[in-house]
């Protein structure tokens, strides 16, 4: 992973029309741009779509950029408004998610246990979206800007443009809710085994 300044380097290299920094800048952020628009929308099509934009308009303007940005945050930033805009543009709010399983060699495990390995991923996927489903779209930006991309409170209000407080008061309250949200579906789990 690249630091701050490593970044800004590749954006002024971007600016002045480098072909191989605007694509060392996208291998470097897309994954993780993409996961926290998928975070924001629940739909990965929608979630590479927006990614999508946010380059391509910034190779296509590039020459209209500030050469001194924090690089991270700005594309941070955009993305979230790319993911916003194509949110009410088609008018959904959530929608089930793709499964992609995780690599693992399938020589190493027998047919039986592949299977109940993906079926027992699958369940957790599925319990974790619906979990996060409960969640406002800004509560669940909040959780993935803290929990999936490490930012600290301060880094998230500055990129949200909120108070810090009112960003520690909502993951409280996100917090919360997937406490009582797990807790829900634990005791239904053991209520099943142990009836």
């Amino acid at each position: 992973m690249l630091d701050e300044f490593a970044y800004l380097q590749l954006w002024q290299k971007i600016i002045k029309g480098d072909r191989k920094a605007f694509e060392k800048l996208f291998d470097a952020l897309g994954k993780e741009l993409v996961s926290y628009a998928y975070k924001i929308s629940l739909d990965r099509a929608l979630a590479k779509d927006a990614v999508q934009d946010v380059f391509v308009d910034l190779w296509l303007y590039r020459s209209n950029l500030n050469e001194d940005v924090q690089v991270k945050f700005y594309l941070y930033r955009c993305v979230r408004r790319a993911t916003t805009k194509l949110l009410r543009r088609d008018n959904q709010e959530n929608t089930e998610a793709q499964w992609y399983p995780m690599d693992f060699e399938a020589d190493e495990l027998s047919p039986e246990m592949l299977l109940c390995r993906i079926e027992s991923e699958s369940f957790q996927e599925a319990q974790i979206e619906k979990s996060l489903k409960i969640l406002s779209e800004r509560e669940r930006e909040i959780i993935t800007l803290k929990y999936y991309s490490n930012l600290k409170l301060r880094e998230i209000a500055n990129l949200l443009e909120i108070k810090e407080q009112t960003v520690a008061n909502i993951l409280q309250k996100a917090l919360t809710k997937l406490r009582q949200q797990l807790s829900y579906l634990i005791s239904i789990v053991l209520f099943f085994i142990f009836d």
